[in-house]
């Protein structure tokens, strides 16, 4: 019994260091983030700046994080608005120029074969 006493205590003197440790890393990371925190707050007061340029770089890192896929259709999706609305009339009428140039060419080749056969 005195042996089952024994690796009781050592269990909780095992619990209690690991918690007195993990305590203290808390406590570190918590000193840590709180000096951060500290210098941006005097960072961002003494020059005002880099408030939209630290915006803009969490923002593009998010963009990559989240997948260049998603990053890619988003940007697609915008240029091809911008251009269809500024080139809209110019692409629709190049692009019915060529449609008829087509059935021209198929046309006259279709009746071509008509005839000679």
């Amino acid at each position: 019994m005195s042996n089952v006493h024994g690796s009781e205590k050592s269990m909780q003197n095992g619990r209690a260091g690991t918690e007195a440790g993990l305590r203290h890393r808390v406590d570190q990371a918590r000193d840590i983030v709180e000096s951060v925190r500290d210098r941006a707050e005097i960072a961002f007061r003494e020059k005002p700046y880099l408030l939209p340029v630290a915006a803009g770089a969490v923002g593009l890192g998010i963009g990559v994080l989240l997948g260049s896929r998603i990053t890619r259709l988003i940007l697609f999706t915008a240029v091809g608005t911008l251009l269809s609305d500024a080139l809209g009339g110019e692409i629709k009428r190049i692009s019915r120029d060529f449609m008829e140039d087509l059935q021209d060419r198929l046309g006259g080749e279709g009746e071509g074969r008509r005839e000679g056969a």
